[in-house]
């Protein structure tokens, strides 16, 4: 009893620093967030920052290694929230064509205007933040499409050989040309939905989007 006792004195103080240093972190990131959002990424020093939040620079550092470190930490918890979202919607798909179908419209739909970041650029999105901004796109949702294929190759419908190198270029095909093309016209609704299909082994009119 004893034991257990001074066993659970011992863990308590490194468990309260852990609760600590993660309220330290969340209220950085909650002060970013607000100076990011009035003054603009480019426009905000990481000195304001530690202002706002109360801490010493050094504290700073200790969580982030960068300013760019905390728009990636936020653009990725966002768009993995999106990715859980999105695969509890596909889930309730049945088949794998229904399934990609879906998964390709919500690449349409959700733009990198879409995300919150995004408008931490006053000016013009940074090269790097576009970079960070395809990353975590990929890490996110590519599992997703792949695990798609793979069902659709289960039940028939994809008639491929190379699943996951057919994902990725599907994936990463349809994501450049987003970036790429900021009108989002019907050609490019229609081309991603044939290029889509014809990756997928599938005819174009079994694939609609």
């Amino acid at each position: 009893m004893l034991y257990q006792v001074a066993a659970a004195a011992a863990r308590r103080p490194k468990e309260e620093m852990m609760t600590g240093e993660r309220a330290t972190k969340m209220l950085i990131l909650s002060s970013a967030r607000t100076l990011f959002a009035e003054k603009g990424y480019d426009n905000t020093p990481v000195e304001e920052i530690c202002v706002l939040a109360g801490i010493a620079k050094g504290t700073f550092f200790y969580h982030f290694e960068s300013k760019q470190a905390i728009v990636r930490y936020i653009l990725a918890s966002q768009i993995r929230e999106y990715a859980l979202r999105l695969k509890e919607q596909m889930d309730t798909f049945k088949d794998a064509i229904a399934k990609a179908e879906y998964f390709i419209a919500a690449l349409l739909e959700c733009r990198s205007s879409g995300y919150e970041c995004a408008t931490y650029f006053k000016q013009h999105e940074s090269a790097w933040y576009t970079t960070v901004l395809r990353e975590e796109r990929s890490l996110a949702l590519l599992p997703l499409f792949e695990l798609v294929i793979e069902e659709g190759i289960a039940q028939g419908y994809f008639r491929i050989g190379f699943p996951h190198t057919l994902a990725a270029v599907a994936f990463f095909g349809i994501d450049t040309y987003l970036h790429m093309d900021t009108q989002g016209a019907e050609d490019t609704r229609r081309g991603i939905r044939e290029m889509a299909a014809k990756t997928l082994g599938l005819k174009e009119a079994e694939f609609a989007i």
